[in-house]
């Protein structure tokens, strides 16, 4: 089952307007591949190449080695079915009708359906939620009901190759998921390759195994999910800012737009002291603001660490539930000797962070600027040694380091600084 897709200097163009641009690229077996980009990146276009659509003006497709254009019109529907965004119909079909139509391919000219294909159309209906709808005229239900239709009978033609544009378009959260777990499930347990279009960022996320980001008709990345969907490469393509983290509850990848505004670009670097999330709304304002960053030492799978690691970040980081190693700490302070200045974030100071504020205090000592980010809460206790790390912090504040709780007045200062720095 599945099948490999290969395309070779595909490229294609409406009238002068060049859609796509000398596509090399290879769609494995049973895949899971979600294409996404920008309005007018060419993703539909693709499908509809691939689909047999339309004819590439340069180029070509393989399935399997077997080039595109060799396959017979039934022959071809055996083995690929597609899920366009248009699911009109101009005849009053029953819906059952319609779910039948997807059994001709394997049917000859004059040969009329069989109880096997009765069975294969009713378990498709049962598949899309779709089967107490049988009997209704497909143009008098909603759009949404269409469009579930419309995979029924994709899923009838039985094919090892299931193309969608938009399936989730006109479909409630209930149905958009309902639909998504079908497909894994086709693709997971019956070898069914799928490639949709999926303009939802986060769904694309939490159920492709591969991705494809298009951007102006090139590849902008093609490969596994987590590789593909950085803030780097989502920020190229959609000319926004994004957040890229992990959902608590799915584990999937989560893509948050953050703002339209492009952001500097700045040489300076600044080393934060976070972990545990307290570093967690620093690193993202410092990222949106153009800096810079490393962070250190935190935890490995910190969730710090995975956000520093999503925005493409420094990271400095130890076994967790171990103390930190004097290289790890070495580390760590090579990289905020590069720093213009040092965030020591409210970390909660147990044996382990007591070696993280010590390095804060040394960098102060060498005439780096520390500020601390105090965010505790008063009555809360954050020290867990004795009152060692709030020796440390109340000695650092009588030797001159500013403290604020006020994420903007932080970064005025920063940006004051730089200012100082390059005049």
């Amino acid at each position: 089952m599945g099948k490999t897709i290969q395309l070779n200097n595909l490229s294609f163009a409406y009238n002068e307007r060049q859609i796509l641009k000398a596509l090399n690229l290879v769609i494995g077996r049973k895949t899971f591949l979600s294409i996404i980009g920008p309005n007018g990146s060419g993703k539909t276009t693709l499908l509809k190449n691939i689909a047999r659509n339309l004819k590439p003006t340069d180029g070509g497709i393989l399935i399997d080695q077997r080039a595109l254009e060799t396959y017979g019109s039934a022959e071809l529907a055996r083995e690929m079915a597609v899920v366009h965004q248009q699911t009109d119909i101009g005849a009053a079909f029953t819906v059952h009708d319609v779910v039948m139509m997807g059994r001709n391919p394997h049917l000859t000219r004059f040969q009329q359906e069989n109880a096997h294909d009765r069975q294969i159309a009713d378990q498709a209906m049962q598949w899309t939620s779709v089967d107490h709808l049988k009997e209704r005229l497909i143009n008098e239900i909603s759009g949404g009901e269409r469009q579930r239709v419309m995979i029924a009978k994709a899923l009838a033609q039985e094919p090892t190759l299931l193309l969608l544009d938009e399936p989730t378009s006109f479909l409630d959260i209930h149905h958009q998921i309902e639909i998504l777990e079908l497909l894994k499930k086709l693709n997971q347990e019956k070898g069914i390759s799928v490639i949709a279009v999926i303009h939802d960022l986060n769904l694309a996320a939490r159920y492709s195994q591969e991705v494809l980001l298009l951007h102006q008709g090139k590849v902008l990345a093609l490969g596994a999910t987590e590789k593909v969907m950085t803030a780097a490469n989502l920020e190229q393509a959609y000319h926004m800012e994004m957040i890229i983290d992990r959902n608590a509850y799915t584990g999937s990848l989560q893509v948050c737009p953050v703002s339209l505004r492009q952001r500097k670009s700045r040489t300076q670097c600044i080393h934060v002291i976070g972990g545990g999330g307290m570093g967690k709304e620093v690193i993202q304002r410092l990222h949106q603001d153009g800096w810079q960053v490393s962070l250190g030492v935190v935890n490995k799978g910190d969730s710090d660490a995975e956000l520093a690691r999503r925005l493409g970040m420094t990271i400095i980081e130890e076994e967790p539930f171990s103390d930190i190693q004097a290289t790890t700490l070495h580390s760590a302070g090579i990289a905020a000797n590069k720093a213009m200045a040092v965030i020591l974030t409210s970390i909660p100071i147990g044996r382990g962070n007591l070696a993280n504020i010590q390095m804060a205090m040394e960098q102060q000592k060498s005439g780096k600027t520390v500020i601390h980010y105090n965010t505790y809460l008063p009555d809360v206790d954050f020290d867990y040694v004795k009152g060692e790390g709030a020796r440390l912090l109340e000695e650092m504040a009588l030797a001159g380091m500013e403290s604020t709780n006020d994420l903007d007045q932080l970064m005025a200062q920063l940006e004051a600084m730089a200012h100082e720095a390059e005049a």
